[in-house]
């Protein structure tokens, strides 16, 4: 089920420019913008209750919509998870001055920016519910591909694990400021130099009510005792500070280039700048002030399910309490914080090319591009920091027994409630807690090389095109969720081994060629025939035709397996590579775009040294869109044009990747497209 978006934009803008004498330009602007947004889910103002579920924590859901049912074959059903309303706010300052002194084009600048998002996010406010094969399989303990069914367990009504939000209001933002310096400075006729730099400051963002999480303190003594550490860090409380992140405050960019002309036909041109990334501007749902209600499926490692969709939260849903719950929040549950370390990106990026002009008109240009990233977020996923480490990897089953909680009955709730507790809980370093997700950290380091080449050629004797090639490669750590064009993970598969994450982008496309032809055939008047005859004019005369193409190679592929290793607290695990070649040489690729034999399943307690993408790719994309055009000269200010315009004009599938979760039955094949078929749509556009 969808969600709906409502949005209404106020924008107010004032701008003033002084010229203040013939070389001095003063420019001073100031602007508003308001975005208030509605994301209403299809299915708002649904009552679960009419699909059987009981209990009191119906009447604590603060957004009735249709419940989320998650499972590990077959496609969600029901709401997602961003309905929210939302009001973002921008207000800017600008002021700039250019100074012409000689052969200097001189320009200074400051800009004041505050972004500040006014937002109550309701999230999956009904309930969510996963389901895997756990309670159906023949042995609990390992998937044999054989038995169990995650259809079957809901069938049971028995989730493996749930969520219900309720939330607050967030008064949440983000100050910048910045001052740059910049000279054009025209050394000779033939090269000139662009040489500037440029300061940034951001302070990270803040709520107006300090309800942020600003990070977690993992050598905290936590109140439930026991020698345990490791607790949040609520913005303000305890000399903590009132903002996330920890913003570089050296952000000097410089910026260099410069453009010589060889000679009248070749120009060469080289630049190079430090550009540095500003820190995410998204809301944070702060826990206290954003509380999610847990399901626990089992207690008892998967032997038995602890409850079940006819009452699932019995207690009702947890409210907000902002930090009154302070290092003791959390307690008995998974919890996310972002890193208190994490510094401000920054990327190099440099260039080089030479411009050539042809015989015939052409313009040909051939040059590199590439920059290196430090610092970068590793993505939209988190890094859980109580994952088990291999050698306690190493005790393999005995994970799963159950042994006494020293916690029980001293403070323990949630899923440390219970007397007995499995092994692998009590050797987390946080066992007070589940999942512990690392967010926005700063792991992340990519690589980017490239080389276009584009040829251009100007309007004369009605032909002009332009057409480019150019081969890349990406490389990146980043983590984040799968989309109908690439997969993704969410998550890296071993948390101290965050290198091995390091691989071909999940954007990296190698190769893409891109041409746009536009032909005004030489017929009618004003051309170079048949254009005397007005007759003939309005049957041949005044038609162009127009293509634009483009062809690019697949995203890589990243390979996973089905996760065994859930009981460390790994998110994924990847398969082992067998030496074998990637490519399928099936006759029906789309049933088998992958060879199967080039993996080996890795055995639980273990992790896969697959690649996070492997150098095989999904099927690429190619497109061609064609169109028609004759304008029609009524009267002199009066024009038609008639219009026929195919879209994909080839009909050419695009198919999506391949499933790419090893050891399945579905490995390999190809099941979606994500283009549509030839679209042709004929108008008229009138113009005077």
């Amino acid at each position: 089920m969808g969600t709906r978006l409502n949005r209404k934009s106020d924008a107010t803008q004032v701008n003033s420019t002084f010229i203040a004498n013939p070389t001095t330009v003063i420019d001073v602007r100031w602007g508003f913008n308001r975005f208030p947004n509605l994301y209403r889910t299809v299915s708002a103002g649904f009552d679960p209750a009419s699909l059987g579920f009981g209990g009191n924590w119906l009447r604590d859901i603060q957004y009735l919509k249709f419940p989320r049912f998650d499972n590990s074959l077959f496609a969600p059903l029901g709401a997602e998870n961003d309905a929210q309303w939302a009001v973002y706010h921008s207000r800017n300052l600008l002021a700039n001055v250019s100074k012409l002194v000689s052969r200097h084009s001189l320009k200074a600048g400051f800009a004041y920016r505050q972004i500040e998002i006014v937002n109550q996010p309701f999230g999956y406010s009904a309930g969510q519910f996963s389901f895997t094969d756990t309670f159906t399989r023949a042995d609990y303990r390992a998937f044999d591909g054989r038995t169990g069914s995650p259809m079957a367990d809901l069938l049971l009504g028995f989730p493996g694990s749930g969520t219900a939000q309720t939330s607050t209001k967030f008064f949440q933002y983000v100050k910048y400021w910045a001052g740059y310096f910049q000279d054009n400075f025209r050394v000779s006729p033939k090269l000139t130099l662009n040489l500037g730099l440029r300061y940034e400051w951001e302070p990270g963002m803040a709520d107006r009510n300090n309800a942020l999480i600003v990070g977690f303190d993992r050598s905290a003594a936590h109140p439930i005792g026991q020698n345990t550490k490791g607790a949040l860090m609520y913005a303000g409380v305890d000399g903590n500070p009132t903002s996330v992140l920890n913003p570089s405050k050296a952000k000097f960019a410089p910026r260099i280039g410069a453009a010589w002309a060889m000679n009248d036909k070749t120009t060469i041109r080289a630049g190079y700048g430090l550009y540095w990334a500003p820190p995410s501007y998204a809301g944070f749902n702060t826990l206290g002030y954003t509380q999610i209600s847990q399901f626990l499926g089992t207690i008892d490692g998967g032997r038995t399910p602890n409850g079940s969709l006819a009452n699932p939260f019995p207690s009702g849903l947890v409210k907000p309490v902002g930090n009154a719950d302070g290092k003791n929040a959390g307690t008995g549950q998974s919890i996310s914080f972002p890193d208190q370390f994490a510094t401000s990106p920054r990327m190099h990026q440099f260039s080089f090319d030479v411009q050539r002009i042809l015989p015939g008109q052409l313009v040909l240009t051939a040059g590199y591009v590439g920059s290196r990233s430090r610092k970068f977020l590793l993505g939209t996923g988190s890094v859980n920091i109580n994952q088990l480490t291999a050698d306690q990897a190493r005790l393999g089953q005995s994970l799963f027994d159950l042994v006494d909680n020293p916690y029980y009955n001293k403070g323990g709730v949630g899923i440390i409630a219970p007397a007995q507790l499995q092994r692998a809980q009590l050797l987390r370093p946080f066992p007070q807690f589940g999942a512990v997700g690392l967010t926005f950290g700063d792991y992340n380091h990519a690589r980017y090389d490239s080389l276009a080449v584009k040829v251009e050629k100007r309007m004369s004797r009605g032909v002009s095109f332009i057409s480019s090639w150019t081969w890349a490669r990406n490389r990146d750590m980043a983590v984040g969720p799968p989309n109908n064009q690439n997969g993704g993970a969410g998550a890296p598969q071993n948390a101290y081994d965050l290198e091995s994450e390091y691989s071909l982008s999940l954007l990296d496309i190698q190769h893409r060629v891109t041409a746009a032809v536009n032909y005004e055939l030489p017929f009618g008047r004003g051309r170079s025939w048949l254009g005397s005859n007005r007759i003939l004019d309005l049957a041949v005369g005044g038609w162009e035709v127009n293509m634009v193409a483009y062809f690019q190679t697949g995203f890589p592929l990243p390979i996973v397996q089905p996760n065994q290793n859930g009981i460390l607290g790994a998110g994924v695990q990847r398969p082992n590579l067998s030496g074998k070649s990637f490519n399928s040489v099936a006759s029906d690729k789309l049933d088998q775009w992958i060879n199967p034999a080039a993996f080996a399943v890795a055995p639980a307690y273990t992790f896969g040294n697959a690649p996070r993408t492997v150098a095989y790719r999904m099927p690429g994309q190619d497109n061609v869109d064609f169109s028609l055009f004759k304008t029609f000269t009524i009267y002199e200010r009066l024009k038609a044009q008639f219009r026929a315009e195919a879209l994909n004009a080839l009909n050419t599938p695009m198919f999506g990747r391949p499933d790419t979760t090893f050891n399945t039955a579905n490995f390999g094949k190809v099941t979606n497209q994500r283009n549509f078929p030839r679209t042709v749509q004929l108008g008229i556009r009138v113009f005077f």
